[in-house]
């Protein structure tokens, strides 16, 4: 396998997150030096963090944004019973309140990704689902 095709397999693989242990014994079972294989693994796994922080910091915005929106329409129908929602209240407020926890479960996802990137295991393409 040529140089650039091995680098290329390989920087797919720390991305879809594959264990480094797997890749360096790729990298150096097609005849890539220890050194230079350890090397561009640490270089795929910075590039990795990178894109997991930067879909934390989205993730991140999104919570706080249901959760924020949530909350100010709970608070609306909590507190202006008659006016706002006339039939099925608690309804809405039980709508608002999954809203307003799904918000939260998002914030506190992307603060991982952003505070923790290595925790997470799954490739970046299934961490969007």
């Amino acid at each position: 396998m040529k140089a650039d095709n091995l680098i290329v397999e390989a920087r797919a693989k720390i991305i879809w997150g594959e264990e480094a242990s797997s890749v360096r014994h790729f990298l150096t079972s097609s005849g890539m030096s220890a050194a230079d294989a350890e090397a561009k693994i640490k270089e795929f796994i910075v590039e990795r963090n990178e894109e997991i922080r930067q879909a934390g910091v989205r993730k991140s915005y999104i919570g706080a944004a249901i959760a924020t929106g949530s909350g100010i329409l709970l608070y609306v129908a909590a507190k202006d019973s008659g006016t706002f929602f006339i039939v099925e209240r608690a309804y809405s407020i039980g709508l608002f309140v999954a809203l307003g926890l799904v918000g939260i479960w998002m914030l506190v996802k992307g603060l991982i990704y952003v505070f923790r990137p290595e925790s997470e295991k799954r490739s970046i393409t299934e961490m969007s689902e």
